[in-house]
C-alpha cells in the first residue's frame, strides 16, 4: 500500500463545470467558452503528457478566497505525500495527457482551449494480474498464462516465468527463424519477432529484447516511458476520458499573456491515484485553475513551472473509502471526509474551527477553508464526541454501557446554519450520508472545501489515440 497520506490526492475521471451555491455567491462562476477552433478529441495539437507532479508549498497556493493570501491547505503533507507521487508517475499509475486547441505557440493569444485526458499506459490486457511496461512487470501482456512467477512449461519455447528464457535456456533449434535459437537466448522461440538483442517494440505487449519484461528495456527504463521527450510515445486514452465521444474535462477560456504564461479556468478536475489492490481513489478539484510557462522545448511546446489548484469539497472526500490507514484514522469503513473532520487530519491540516455556538454542541468540529457558495463556512461534525451537548441517542456503546465515539462525521451544518444529519435505516446502518444533501434545485448543498495545489511539468509526445 502507498503512503497514507497520498490517499488525499491524485488520476482523471473529470467532470465539467463550476461548484453550485443557494445564493449565487459562489467563488468559481462558469466563464464562457472563448471564440476558436471547436475542442474536437484528437484533433487538436500539441500533445503532450504531465510528466512531474507533486504537491505544492503554502505559498505556491492560488488565493481562491480572494483575500489576498495562497490557499493550499495540504501543503502540511506534501513532504510526507511526495515519494508516492513520485512512484505512482514512476510506474505510470498517473497517466494524464493534454490536449491544445487553437494554440499557435508560445505567444500572446486570447483563446486557447485544452483538454486533459486519464491515459491507458501500460494496463493489464491480459487480465493475469501483471502489467508490462515497469520494473519486473508481465513479459507478455497478450498471454494470462505468462507472468512472472507463472511455472516454466518444457518445451513450450517461451518464457512462462518472465526470467528472460524459455524453457530455461536448454533447446538448440531456431524453430521461429529468426536466427537466434533458444539456448542462445530467444525467449519465444514461438515469434520471430522475440529474441535477444531485439530492440523493444513499445506497446506490442512483448518482451521484444528478451530481458524479462515486455515494453520495458531493463538497461534503459526511459525507452518505452511516455515522459521521454527524446523518444515521444502515443498514448491511448482511458473510456472515462470521454462522453458521447467528448472530452469530459476541458478548459474552454484560457488565455496566453505576452510573456508565455498560460491562464486556464475555473473548471473541475479529478485525478485517480491508485492506493492498494482494486482501490483507487477519485479525488475531485473544484474551482480548478492551471498556470502555466508555455516552453518550446525541441521544437514542441510544453508547460513548465506549472501550478493546479482547486478546492476538495466534503461530498468528495466523503466517497473516498475502504482504505486503512492508522496514522490519520483512517479505517475501511470510514472516509476521508471522518479522517479529516472527527479525526487527526483536521488539526495535522490546521483547519478552522467551527464557531462557538457550534462547538458548544460538537466539540472539536471544524470547518473547511474555503466558503465556495458565499454563504458561509461549513462545518462537519462527528456528534458522539460529546452526547449529552449533541443530543445524540444512537452513538455505539461497549460492554459497560457507555458511548464509544466511532469518529466519523454524522452532521453537515451548512453556512447558512441549515444542519443535516445521516439518514438511518431501521437497523441503524447510514443510507444516505449527510454530505450527499442537496438544494432545491439539485445542486450538492455541501461545497465548501480545503484548498490544494499541485506543482506540475509537461513533456511532449507522439500523439493521443482513442481508447483500445
Amino acid at each position: 500500500m502507498r503512503h497514507p497520506t497520498t490517499t488525499l490526492l491524485v488520476s482523471v475521471a473529470i467532470l465539467v463545470g463550476a461548484c453550485g451555491g443557494d445564493d449565487g455567491g459562489e467563488l468559481f462562476p462558469a466563464k464562457p467558452e472563448c471564440k476558436g477552433t471547436a475542442v474536437e478529441v484528437y484533433a487538436g495539437n500539441n500533445p503532450q503528457v504531465i510528466s512531474k507532479l507533486e504537491i505544492g508549498a503554502a505559498s505556491d497556493g492560488f488565493d481562491l478566497d480572494k483575500d489576498g493570501k495562497p490557499d493550499n491547505k495540504l501543503a502540511s503533507v506534501a513532504m510526507l505525500a511526495s515519494g508516492a507521487i513520485s512512484d505512482a508517475i514512476k510506474n505510470y499509475e498517473i497517466v494524464i495527457p493534454i490536449e491544445f486547441f487553437d494554440l499557435q505557440g508560445t505567444g500572446k493569444d486570447e483563446c486557447v482551449k485544452f483538454a486533459m485526458y486519464y491515459g491507458a499506459y501500460g494496463k493489464d490486457s491480459d487480465g493475469d494480474g501483471k502489467r508490462p511496461f515497469v520494473d519486473k512487470g508481465d513479459c507478455n501482456d497478450k498471454d494470462p498464462n505468462v507472468s512472472p512467477g507463472a511455472a516454466e512449461i518444457p518445451c513450450n519455447r517461451i518464457d512462462d516465468d518472465c526470467n528472460g528464457m524459455a524453457d530455461d535456456g536448454a533447446d538448440t533449434v531456431d524453430h521461429d527463424g529468426d536466427g537466434q535459437s533458444i539456448s542462445q537466448g530467444d525467449c519465444d522461440d514461438t515469434n520471430n519477432m522475440v529474441k535477444k538483442g531485439m530492440a523493444e517494440i513499445c506497446g506490442d505487449g512483448l518482451d521484444n529484447d528478451c530481458d524479462g519484461v515486455a515494453d520495458r528495456t531493463v538497461a534503459d527504463a526511459a525507452v518505452c516511458s511516455p515522459f521521454n521527450p527524446a523518444a515521444p510515445q502515443d498514448i491511448a486514452l482511458d473510456p472515462l476520458s470521454l462522453s458521447g465521444g467528448a472530452p469530459v474535462i476541458v478548459f474552454n477560456s484560457a488565455t496566453v499573456d505576452s510573456k508565455g504564461l498560460l491562464h486556464g479556468g475555473p473548471s473541475i478536475f479529478s485525478v485517480n491515484i491508485p492506493v492498494a489492490l482494486g482501490i483507487t481513489l477519485d479525488l475531485r478539484i473544484s474551482g480548478a485553475t492551471i498556470e502555466g510557462q508555455l516552453t518550446d522545448e525541441n521544437g514542441a511546446v510544453v508547460i513548465k513551472g506549472g501550478r493546479l489548484g482547486g478546492v476538495i469539497d466534503g461530498k468528495t472526500a466523503d466517497t473516498i473509502r475502504g482504505l486503512n490507514v492508522d496514522q490519520i484514522g483512517l479505517k475501511p469503513e470510514n472516509s476521508l471526509l471522518d479522517a479529516t473532520f472527527a479525526n487527526v487530519l483536521g488539526p495535522l491540516l490546521v483547519l478552522p474551527k467551527a464557531e462557538p455556538k457550534i462547538e458548544q454542541r460538537f466539540p472539536n468540529c471544524r470547518t473547511p477553508d474555503i466558503d465556495v457558495d458565499g454563504d458561509g463556512l461549513e462545518a462537519f461534525c462527528d456528534s458522539c464526541v460529546d452526547p449529552a451537548a449533541s443530543g445524540a441517542t444512537d452513538c455505539p456503546k461497549d460492554a459497560m454501557g457507555n458511548n464509544v465515539d466511532p469518529k466519523v462525521v454524522d452532521t453537515c451544518i451548512d453556512g447558512d446554519g441549515t444542519e443535516i444529519t445521516d439518514v438511518k435505516g431501521g437497523d441503524g446502518k447510514v443510507i444516505m450520508n449527510c454530505s450527499e444533501a442537496t438544494l432545491k434545485n439539485g445542486k450538492n448543498r455541501f461545497v465548501d472545501g480545503i484548498s490544494v495545489e499541485l506543482n506540475f511539468e509537461t513533456s511532449a509526445i507522439k500523439s493521443i489515440k482513442p481508447p483500445k
